[in-house]
């Protein structure tokens, strides 16, 4: 009983200390104007190069509003994405950049 106890009060404490920095990472979505999409094949094909990045956690293209909005962390260098973006053939342009929950 008292080493289920202690190994309770080992992991209580563990989720303390982790705590800090779980509240910490934050994330941000990024919304990009697409110019040059014109079916869902560029759709498909900006979406693949977007979610190919490393720390990318979504990637949503959208034809109809030409935009695509990507989750990444606080921080994220934006200009990995307009590369990524602009390596199909396609150019964006940073809309806005907003924190999120996801």
């Amino acid at each position: 009983m008292k080493r289920t106890h202690r190994k309770l009060q080992s992991l209580a404490l563990a989720a303390l200390c982790c705590w800090p920095a779980i509240a910490l990472s934050a994330n941000q979505a990024v919304t990009i104007h697409v110019e040059g999409m014109t079916c869902s094949l560029c759709v498909t094909a900006i979406n693949k190069a977007l979610r190919s990045l490393p720390e990318v956690q979504r990637a949503k293209t959208s034809l109809t509003r030409n935009e695509a909005v990507v989750v990444v962390p606080e921080g994220y260098a934006t200009a990995h994405l307009l590369s990524a973006i602009e390596e199909t053939g396609y150019k964006g342009v940073i809309r806005s950049v907003q924190a999120t929950d996801e």
